[in-house]
């Protein structure tokens, strides 16, 4: 896949080159919603990889310059030293795009033996939040995401790797308190703030402040908040502190990097949370993952289309999530997988036990979703690989 950037040979030995080649990548992601963009540096040439419905795509391979570096006019935007070489760095800058529309973008810098790369993930590119209703999950599960945004209180745990949507699920149940209750108060911790939801209180840690989400999370409790967003759950100390609040009359949501329900229950145990706690707040885990779509133009030909400008010639345009929604309301279902964690079972054998009660597995979900023609067992295969 090639992209035509807007770089001419010429330009490479003009001063501004690296300026022209940020600029160049930038608006020609925007321009096709590319969520990652990868400057990764080789012996004698630059590769820019753009991620596109979630894969990596070489966008373009330009020969080094030897004044100017494309990386080094990325760090110099968001304001990054350059004299700490060799250490990895993180930052944020505001791009303006050719319709004078500000862009948020998140800058990570990490040392490689040919010089540093750089990714940039450009946040909101998926446009304004969506509706539970438009998430495009089944009226089952739809519902019962709503029952869980209408509690008062328990903890709601999306799972998954990056990249997967959690982020985006956890939004639109937001997004559904803040459009139903007016004046349900609802706080956010984030890291970062990917898009404004209105009628809620949205928070963003600062990486140089020294406040962590533990801290963060304890002060929000004092908040009066009802409802409380914690964007990830990446330590123990504050896997604690949100599984305290949603015990005591507060309705908590967040994500945790996880595969699987198993693995999410596993996780939790290994911090060292005690499972009667755990079995008290924790109301239901979400495991996700995004599949893409079958190309539309090209499906109705019957084949992917090397030329085809919808899809890039990949046969593959946008994405549909692939959802199970696990439960815990006290039901025997529900406490017997409990019973099974106190007895020190395996991810693996709580995922067994899982699909054997409920008939419920990512696996099963994807299944479906080729019967329907909206995606096909390479791209299921691709994401979830022999075993889910």
């Amino acid at each position: 896949m090639q992209f035509p950037l807007s770089i001419s040979r010429e330009s490479r030995d003009d001063a501004g080159f690296a300026t022209k080649m940020v600029d160049a990548c930038l608006s020609e992601a925007i321009r096709q919603t590319v969520s990652d963009i990868h400057f990764q540096p080789r012996r004698d040439r630059w590769e820019v990889f753009y991620r596109i419905d979630g894969v990596l795509h070489l966008a373009k391979s330009i020969p080094q310059d030897s004044t100017t570096s494309p990386v080094a006019r990325l760090m110099s935007l968001a304001k990054l030293p350059s004299y700490m070489g060799g250490v990895p760095q993180e930052g944020a800058f505001q791009w303006t795009d050719e319709q004078n529309q500000p862009h948020e973008m998140r800058l990570g810098i990490f040392s490689t033996v040919h010089g540093n790369r750089a990714v940039i993930r450009i946040m909101g590119q998926g446009g304004a939040v969506l509706s539970l209703d438009q998430l495009g999950l089944d009226k089952n599960n739809i519902g019962r995401l709503k029952n869980t945004c209408d509690s008062r209180d328990g903890w709601l745990l999306v799972a998954g790797p990056a990249g997967s949507g959690k982020t985006t699920t956890l939004y639109a149940c937001l997004q559904y308190i803040a459009s139903n209750e007016k004046n349900r108060s609802v706080l956010t911790i984030e890291d970062p703030v990917e898009s404004i939801i209105e009628s809620i209180s949205q928070s963003q840690l600062q990486p140089n402040s020294g406040l962590t989400l533990a801290a963060a999370m304890r002060s929000a409790v004092r908040q009066d908040a009802e409802v409380l967003l914690v964007s990830e759950i990446r330590d123990a100390e504050t896997a604690e502190a949100v599984l305290s609040a949603s015990m005591t009359g507060h309705l908590c949501f967040s994500s945790i990097h996880a595969g699987s329900l198993g693995s999410t229950l596993r996780r939790l145990v290994q911090m060292q949370l005690p499972t009667y706690a755990i079995r008290s707040g924790l109301r239901g885990v979400v495991c996700q993952r995004l599949l893409r779509r079958i190309c539309e133009p090209c499906q109705s030909v019957g084949s992917s289309n090397a030329n085809c400008d919808h899809c890039h010639g990949t046969g593959y345009r946008g994405r549909v999530p692939l959802f199970q929604l696990i439960e815990f309301d006290g039901s025997d279902f529900s406490q017997s997988i409990f019973n099974r964690i106190e007895a020190g079972a395996s991810a693996d054998e709580l995922d067994q036990m899982v699909y054997e009660q409920s008939g419920s597995s990512l696996r099963g979900e994807a299944n479906k979703l080729i019967e329907l023609g909206i995606t096909d067992a390479n791209e299921v295969f691709r994401v979830l690989g022999r075993h889910a």
